[in-house]
């Protein structure tokens, strides 16, 4: 947990510190990794942050960015993911796939925000390539303008 705290005070201050131009930061201690990446352009300011975490036996990716990027990141899940995982709830849409009563993964995408974690456990190995290639994905659109 401290390992985490500590990577995330390093992301906040990466994040901060590239207000004027495009940046990828890799920050990684022990088995876990976690990527920042925030940009803006001259004819508009446009704030993302990406975070993700990858251990033995979990996967998660937390990120902000502006609203009219909802959208963009929505149409990702919906082509990436089964429909059948689909819910929408109050202010958020809701891919959950569960197994054995557990959850082993789920995507909350909320206007200008994304949650996704994945228990390693209880997903096969192809289904964890395919979901980690989706966040990669999720990333690589977020940071485009």
């Amino acid at each position: 947990k401290f390992i985490l705290m500590k990577i995330m005070i390093i992301l906040v201050m990466m994040v901060v510190s590239t207000i004027a131009q495009a940046q990828t930061a890799i920050a990684t201690s022990g088995n876990v990794n976690a990527v920042a990446k925030a940009s803006s352009s001259q004819t508009k300011t446009t704030k993302t942050s990406v975070s993700v975490s990858n251990s033995d036996d979990s996967y998660s990716l937390h990120a902000t960015f502006d609203n009219w990027k909802t959208k963009k990141v929505e149409k990702l899940l919906s082509e990436n993911l089964d429909s059948n995982l689909f819910t929408a709830e109050k202010s958020a849409k809701v891919w959950k796939k569960e197994n054995n009563g557990e959850t082993a993964y789920s995507f909350i995408l909320k206007e200008g925000r994304l949650k996704a974690s994945i228990d390693k456990e209880l997903v096969s190995k192809s289904t964890l390539e395919k979901l980690e290639a989706l966040g990669e994905k999720i990333s690589e659109a977020l940071s485009d303008n």
